[in-house]
């Protein structure tokens, strides 16, 4: 069981490797299971509110990883940045969790690429709790494809969501980018660790 959800999260990995670009933003969207917008407009606080849900998936999932590696102080600030960022966040307050993220994303790098770790049966649980919240984050990301490319800022679109959602816009390749690194380093982290995946995790794939 365990090798055949890794294999399906790595193949996932292998899929987002393969679509760097808006151009492909949709059929990625699609194989993540992720759901498309509707033809018409999107709202400002429409995108930002689905943003910050993954957002908080992925913060989510960086506590997990943290604690699990021994990282406590990394993963108590990652953890109250996730319940602190709000669906009514500014560009200020996704600057903050950006900055958050990247900071935990350089600890576990630096944790999974150092001495060889010894994890406890929890550890691995929490890790593997982990993985699966980055999947849903992913999701939540990739599923966002057809609001990202529906939103057009018009004259009227003034105010905090406005800006806020033309951030998102402008600075989710990057995001996305991260993230597909992110997943494969844990995957192999995990498959090197022989850390099991629970069977719910499934759900989020």
């Amino acid at each position: 069981m365990r090798k055949n959800i890794l294999g399906t999260m790595l193949a996932l990995a292998m899929v987002t490797l393969a679509a760097p670009s808006y151009a492909q933003f949709g059929g990625l969207g699609n194989a993540l299971g992720g759901g498309s917008s509707s033809s018409g407009g999107v709202s400002a606080d429409s995108l930002v509110k689905s943003y910050v849900g993954g957002a908080q998936q992925v913060m989510n999932a960086d506590t997990f990883f943290l604690k699990a590696l021994g990282r406590k102080e990394e993963a108590e600030r990652s953890e109250l940045e996730a319940k602190n960022l709000t669906s009514g966040a500014t560009v200020s307050a996704l600057q903050d969790a950006a900055k958050v993220q990247s900071e935990s994303s350089k600890a576990l790098q630096a944790a999974m690429g150092g001495e060889k770790i010894t994890m406890s049966a929890d550890s691995k649980k929490l890790y593997a709790q982990g993985l699966v919240e980055l999947v849903k984050g992913l999701k939540t990301y990739t599923g966002m494809s057809g609001d990202l490319k529906n939103f057009k800022p018009s004259v009227s679109s003034l105010g905090s969501s406005a800006a806020a959602a033309a951030f998102i816009v402008k600075s989710m390749p990057d995001t996305l980018s991260g993230l597909k690194d992110t997943l494969k380093r844990s995957i192999d982290f995990a498959k090197e660790n022989k850390i099991d995946i629970p069977a719910d995790g499934t759900k989020s794939l």
